[in-house]
């Protein structure tokens, strides 16, 4: 049986070291290849190898919000996807960024999978 995620490269950028590990294991175990990094700017360096960015809102130094404008600069953007503990309401900059989706803090992992298929193009 193929996995959801199957052939999906995806950047996860979490700030927390627990919640990064999570993702990293969850996303691989449904077939995805994850890359974590800690920070905007680590991710920067690793957007050749992504198909799909998995960012937090709120990071140390530059938020989610400054890394998405920095890949809707390169030649190919890579849709991202951000999670926030923050209701947009509490962050209009939250609120007016064009992400691929947005999902806050906690959200349903079956749900996270079906947003990262959906922007991938595939169905859950």
């Amino acid at each position: 049986m193929a996995h959801l995620l199957a052939g999906i490269r995806i950047l996860v950028v979490e700030d927390n070291d627990d919640e990064r590990e999570v993702l990293e294991q969850s996303l691989t175990s449904k077939g995805a290849t994850v890359r974590a990094v800690p920070t905007a700017l680590d991710a920067l360096a690793l957007l050749g190898d992504a198909d799909i960015i998995l960012t937090d809102f709120a990071l140390p130094g530059n938020d989610g919000v400054w890394l998405l404008e920095r890949v809707n600069k390169q030649p190919k953007p890579i849709p991202v996807i951000a999670m926030s503990g923050y209701d947009e309401r509490q962050q209009p900059r939250l609120a007016t960024a064009p992400f691929a989706g947005k999902l806050l803090k906690p959200y349903d992992f079956d749900q996270l999978c079906a947003e990262i298929a959906a922007t991938s193009g595939r169905r859950a």
